[in-house]
This record gives C-alpha cells, sequence and structure tokens, in this order.
C-alpha cells in the first residue's frame, strides 16, 4: 500500500466548504431496517460512535452513490455527491411508502465542510470543546450542534456537519485532491448508474458486506464477487494534461494506435498542465501502459498506487 501524497507535504490546516456535496436525512422507527435493504454495507455495524462507507444501487447493481453513512440521535444520515444525492433520494423515497420512515434533503439545514492537516485534530477538538473519540475505527463524534466523522489519517481528514457556520481557508478542489489521494470514488451525474460498485473499488474500502443478505443490487454485486465476474477497477491516474471531467475517455497506448481504455471519475487538476483523476480501467491493465485523455493528444498519464489493496473485501 501506499500513503496519500499529502504526507509528502502535511498541510497544518486547511478547511473547506463542501458546497457540492448534501445530506440525506432519515427519521423513523423503521429507518436502519429500511437502509439494510437498500445500501450495500451492513447497518448493523453502525452505532452513534462510527460511520460506515457504502454504495446505493439500482435493482441492476449500478451504483447510484457512494456515501458515507452516519447516525445522530434519532437521525441516519447519508452524505454525498449533489448529483449523486438526487438520484439516491429519488429511489430511497420510491421505496419508503413500505416502512415507517421519513427520508428528505436536508443539505440546507447541514452544512458540511471538510478539514484536513497536521494540526487538524486539536482545531477540531478545540471547536467541539471536548475530545475527538479515537477509541474505535471509523471514529464519530458528536454534539447538540455538530456532527464529525474522522474518514482519513496521514494526514487526518474530517467530515464536518454543523448547524452553525465555519469559517474555511481553502477551495474545494484541495479536499477533492485529496479523496482522489485515498481513491475514494465521489459520482456526478454522467457516472450515476454506469458502474458496479467493486469497479469503484467500495469493496476495498470495507463499504460491502458480502453477509448481511438481500439488498437493492445484491444479485449483481454477489455475482461480480463469487463467480469472478470484475474485469474492471477503479485507478489512480497522474499526469500531464487539459483540465478534463467526469465521464472523459481515457486511452490506452496500444502499439503505434490509441483504443479506448475506461472512463474518468473524479479529477483534479493539481497545478497547471498536471492532472490527477480516478478512472475505471481493465483490472488487469499493466501498471507501465501509457494512458492519455481521448481529445488531449499532449496528455500523458501513469498508473499511481493507491492507499489500499483491492484484493481487501
Amino acid at each position: 500500500m501506499s500513503t496519500p501524497e499529502f504526507t509528502k507535504a502535511v498541510p497544518e490546516y486547511v478547511t473547506v466548504s463542501l458546497t457540492d456535496y448534501g445530506v440525506i436525512e432519515l427519521i423513523g422507527p423503521q429507518s436502519e431496517q429500511f437502509l439494510q435493504g437498500q445500501l450495500s454495507c451492513d447497518m448493523h455495524e453502525l452505532s452513534a460512535d462510527n460511520w460506515l462507507y457504502a454504495s446505493h444501487c439500482d435493482n441492476k447493481g449500478k451504483a447510484l452513490a457512494t456515501l458515507f453513512v452516519a447516525r445522530w440521535g434519532d437521525r441516519w444520515l447519508l452524505i454525498t455527491s449533489n448529483d449523486a444525492l438526487q438520484a439516491s433520494i429519488s429511489q430511497l423515497q420510491k421505496f419508503a411508502v413500505f416502512s415507517q420512515t421519513t427520508i428528505r434533503d436536508a443539505s440546507a439545514d447541514f452544512p458540511l465542510y471538510g478539514i484536513f492537516g497536521s494540526a487538524a485534530p486539536a482545531r477540531v477538538a478545540e471547536l467541539f470543546g471536548q475530545s475527538l473519540r479515537i477509541d474505535v475505527p471509523q471514529p464519530v463524534t458528536a454534539s447538540a450542534q455538530q456532527l464529525v466523522l474522522q474518514i482519513g489519517d496521514q494526514p487526518e481528514q474530517y467530515l464536518l456537519v454543523s448547524q452553525t457556520a465555519l469559517a474555511t481557508n481553502s477551495d474545494q478542489w484541495l479536499w477533492h485532491l485529496l479523496e482522489i489521494d485515498r481513491g475514494r470514488a465521489t459520482l456526478q451525474s454522467a457516472t450515476i448508474q454506469q458502474f458496479v460498485p467493486q469497479m469503484l473499488n467500495v469493496q476495498a474500502l470495507h463499504g460491502i458486506s458480502f453477509k448481511k443478505g438481500c439488498y437493492i443490487g445484491q444479485e449483481t454485486i454477489a455475482r461480480m464477487k463469487y463467480l469472478g465476474k470484475q474485469k474492471r477497477a477503479l485507478f489512480h491516474l497522474r499526469g500531464q494534461g487539459q483540465p478534463t471531467q467526469a465521464a472523459a475517455v481515457v486511452e490506452q497506448q496500444l502499439g503505434a494506435h490509441w483504443r479506448t481504455a475506461g472512463t474518468v471519475i473524479n479529477a483534479v487538476s493539481r497545478a497547471e498542465h498536471q492532472l490527477d483523476l480516478l478512472a475505471v480501467l481493465p483490472s488487469d491493465l499493466s501498471a507501465d501502459t501509457p494512458l492519455r485523455i481521448q481529445g488531449d493528444d499532449t496528455s500523458l498519464l501513469e498508473i499511481y498506487p493507491l492507499p489500499y489493496n483491492l484484493d481487501e473485501s
């Protein structure tokens, strides 16, 4: 495994307003049971003290969203990109008529902030006025007004759900760059319902339970695991190129020609003509295969190590 690029020059304290993320809120006595039949994670593993990573799929097993899942008092919160939120909440509300749960887009009530850096643990604890939980995997610390999920280390990285405004000092692209370093895909409108969760490495991030039983899309996800049908996976690419966006085509060089290889999921320009991106590509792609963005003949990308093993599940 590799460590994120940020460990080479850990920033002291970065705070960003995550205006392109949103929150789905569920309240009601059957909310946990309902989500158990919707999400790829095992909701029985969720408590007030930890968060879970998950995917939410359609009935064909194609991902509508990748999600951070948390419990805050009597609320269940699903945090994802705004585009994915709209796709996900539409399916949730369609099925919710059979359960005692109320579902709504709560983004306006719960602004989201991203915080990371070497000074982040002390600054976030000061913000809370209490020590942060560190005694469980994927810890969550709650107060009456704020909920904080620790979603990474080296550097320590926090996702803050707040009912009060927080001063920020950086742009969102720094957060998205760190998420690319983490190998965590965020779906946008052009990539929703295009990929089975394993193609987004959700299983390597412990976001799929293969023991929990039935949920929407489970048959396809299980077949991919147990019948060895996974032919594509998420890769971190880095190199030179013009700014690009989700759903752009990645090409690989085969002899003197270039052929379609896969699809961009997330991309950030680290500096002028310097790209970092996550892309779904053939699982058996050789690490030294030359790659580029279709339509940008000057681009040249190479595979960069992920901070986890793809055989983790």
